[in-house]
């Protein structure tokens, strides 16, 4: 039986450009033209939350005294509940029981204006996963599912149904739960529409010759039965005739295409939950390509959508508004000279501590962040002087920068340590120094403090040099070196 619903619902380097923001507005504001099918399995995530308190005196286990229950779409749904919350079109191809959790899903699409086209099994229940949650924290998950494959003429029926409408793209999401067959993804290919896939290594074979393939890093592992990331991009792309991104969590994404290798790393904040995010980035990545950017912006929007999401609890959804604030923010924190002067003054008629360091931070490593925000804890405000491209090139040679100035920008300003960037063309921030007269002038440890360039200026002001302890091994050098090394063993 088939359950179905057509109501309808509803560069890198330009990115920090002057026109940035309408550019990244522009791809966000196509989203509402776009309509994404996503082919998969469904299921609804269930919360049981609540306190404990008390030991059971029956067992020596917690008791759980519940206080609410939710109720939320997942697996396939959470994908196109994505879709929908970034104000895209969705429709939503999976397979059901015949259950009470049938009911829940079916009212829960409704709800989110899903159009859908749902296989019903009564051999099977709708997979349903209830997590108990104590004071936030994960206690236990209990999974519901039996797991049957749909039949070649059901597959038919979804190729009949898929030929009715005009999607953007199609997207696949592979929970091995039976929905994906090897015949319905020779039947989707013939559609020739582009195919972007996040996949279970069991299945991978389906995947040959499709568009996209985004494992998760694990998943990666699996499927190739190695653990170096270059050799799982080398293989999956080679094997399977596709482009390869890679996501590594809060670690950001790769892409591996036409022998090139590109790292994105993802907007850094403290992660609250995982749940979903792998989700929230295929949803925003089906999304922006549909909207014809590129595959750097595309990835670039995927992992600051799915960067908000783990800020939530469980498998969450992201508005197009959080994610345009995203991008702003960390927009508003790179300033022009006339403009920091501006804000240093007024923090200084606020009596408010000024903290300044620089340098090229070509590859952001754990070195970097660790004195990044040992010295944000030193005052108020961090103000950070970076290097430009053409600084860094006379100064380490024509091989450096490895990433341009707008790369480290972006990664640079998505730290809550640092409030503030500005570019300095000098070879030193000796200048800029001058100009601002922080509080503080912070450095690493490597450095001598009579060595410190603009030390002696802040000093006559008042000020302090601090000399931050380094973290042993952790540099940009090495990591070069490391990557030197790795390239030659593989050659």
């Amino acid at each position: 039986m088939f359950i179905n619903n057509s109501r309808c619902p509803v560069d890198i380097r330009k990115m920090f450009s002057q026109n940035k923001m309408q550019e990244i507005d522009n791809i966000i504001d196509k989203f509402q033209e776009k309509h994404i099918l996503v082919i998969g399995d469904v299921m609804i995530d269930e919360y049981i939350i609540g306190e404990v308190s008390r030991i059971n005196p029956e067992a020596p286990v917690p008791v759980l005294d519940t206080q609410k229950t939710e109720h939320r779409l997942g697996g396939a749904a959470n994908v196109a509940n994505n879709i929908v919350s970034l104000g895209g079109k969705c429709t939503l191809i999976g397979q059901i029981g015949k259950d009470e959790t049938k009911e829940i899903l079916i009212k829960k699409l409704n709800d989110k204006e899903i159009r859908y086209f749902l296989i019903e099994n009564e051999n099977i229940p709708t997979i349903k996963k209830t997590r108990i949650i104590a004071r936030n924290q994960q206690v236990i998950r209990i999974d519901n599912e039996n797991i049957i494959e749909i039949k070649d003429e059901e597959a038919d029926k979804i190729i009949e149904k898929i030929k009715e409408n005009n999607f953007d793209i199609i997207l696949i999401s592979d929970y091995n739960k039976g929905i994906i067959t090897p015949y319905l993804m020779s039947k989707l290919k013939e559609l020739n529409k582009k195919i972007i896939v996040d996949p279970k290594p069991e299945n991978i074979e389906y995947y040959k010759d499709t568009f996209i393939i985004s494992p998760n890093l694990k998943e990666g592992k699996e499927i190739t039965k190695e653990k170096d990331i270059n050799k799982i991009g080398e293989k999956i792309t080679k094997n399977f005739n596709t482009k390869l991104i890679l996501r590594c969590g809060e670690k950001g994404a790769y892409l591996f295409e036409e022998q090139e290798t590109h790292y994105f790393p993802t907007k850094a904040k403290e992660i609250y939950d995982v749940s979903g995010a792998g989700d929230t980035f295929m949803a925003t990545l089906a999304l922006a390509i549909s909207s014809n950017s590129n595959l750097h912006e595309s990835i670039i929007l995927g992992n600051h959508a799915a960067g908000i999401v783990i800020g939530k609890l469980g498998t969450s959804t992201l508005s197009t508004n959080e994610l345009k604030k995203s991008f702003s923010i960390q927009e508003t924190k790179i300033k022009h000279l006339s403009e920091i002067k501006e804000i240093v003054e007024k923090l200084k008629n606020n009596n408010k501590k000024i903290v300044f360091t620089n340098g090229c931070f070509d590859i952001l490593h754990a070195g970097h962040t660790h004195l990044l925000k040992e010295a944000k804890s030193l005052g108020d405000t961090l103000i950070l002087g970076l290097n430009t491209d053409e600084s860094i090139n006379r100064i380490k040679g024509p091989t450096r920068p490895i990433n341009n100035g707008a790369e480290r920008a972006e990664v640079l300003a998505s730290l809550e340590s640092v409030d503030y960037i500005i570019f300095f063309d000098e070879d030193t921030p000796l200048n800029l120094i001058k100009e601002i007269i922080p509080h503080k002038l912070v450095k690493a440890s490597d450095y001598e403090e009579s060595g410190v360039v603009g030390g002696d200026i802040v000093k006559q002001h008042g000020g302090e040099v601090e000399l931050i302890r380094l973290k042993e091994g952790k540099s940009t050098t090495n990591l070069i070196n490391k990557i030197k090394n790795s390239s030659n063993n593989k050659l």
